[in-house]
């Protein structure tokens, strides 16, 4: 009731870093290809329409993909304190 709330500064969405911490580690580096084949196929789209709902859509992978790496690498990296 009474906490604090931090500023969220990350460059993705704070929905898109809740699904993400939900997918099982194991799982995280299909997301991340998922997600990297889903951001090319937008950006062709796009090259060849030029509508911005492809444009839109590729910046909604490229924060997925950014969320689902920052989760991989805090899962797997191991702190160097």
């Amino acid at each position: 009731m009474f906490k604090k709330t931090t500023k969220w500064d990350k460059p993705f969405s704070e929905k898109i870093k809740k699904r993400v911490s939900k997918i099982p580690t194991a799982e995280l580096d299909m997301w991340a290809s998922q997600s990297l084949y889903e951001l090319g196929r937008c950006l062709s789209a796009y090259e060849k329409n030029r509508e911005d709902v492809y444009l839109q859509e590729a910046l909604t992978g490229a924060e997925a993909l950014h969320a689902v790496l920052d989760e991989l690498h805090n899962r797997t990296i191991k702190p160097t304190r």
